[in-house]
């Protein structure tokens, strides 16, 4: 499975635990019924990243999170269950993918959703980093564990080779 789809399982799975909430999935295709309070999720972008050098692909993964509550139900639910996805998101990276804590970008309300009239809804935006592809350092061969760094080519002159191999 590729790293996008195992973020989205992690993140969705991570997101429905947090108290509260009755109801956590990715924007349902239709009108399903849902229980709430509830959060959709959807990746909305993908932009590269700079590139790490591993040869690996690096992305910038754009996230929104969609935190619905009844408007019959105080704000202050909403708002307390806006920090809780904030809090978890912040909390967490996940090294096994390649994926870096999340960089919180806003949450705010979001008021251009009209099919979910009698509903309070807030936007919560993210980005997670993540690598994808065969990094050249994993695996074997000869991985460099010292970096000679010069300028004008003045580095070579300052270079000694030591070890017990004599080709070097």
């Amino acid at each position: 499975m590729d790293r996008l789809t195992l973020l989205h399982q992690t993140l969705l799975e991570g997101l429905a635990q947090i108290a509260g909430v009755r109801h956590c999935s990715s924007f349902p295709k239709r009108r399903d019924e849902v229980r709430l309070p509830a959060i959709f999720l959807d990746l909305a972008e993908l932009e590269p990243a700079r590139d790490p050098g591993t040869g690996e692909l690096a992305l910038i993964a754009h996230w929104e999170a969609r935190v619905l509550v009844s408007d019959r139900q105080p704000e202050a639910v909403l708002w307390s269950l806006v920090q809780a996805v904030m809090l978890w998101l912040y909390d967490h990276a996940w090294a096994e993918l390649n994926v870096g804590r999340a960089n919180i970008k806003q949450a705010a309300p979001d008021h251009f959703s009209p099919e979910y009239q009698g509903h309070r809804i807030w936007l919560v935006e993210w980005t997670h980093t993540l690598r994808v592809g065969e990094s050249i350092w994993a695996g074997e061969g000869i991985v460099p564990d010292t970096v000679i760094l010069g300028w004008n080519g003045e580095a070579g002159d300052q270079l000694e080779l030591t070890g017990d191999d004599p080709s070097v």
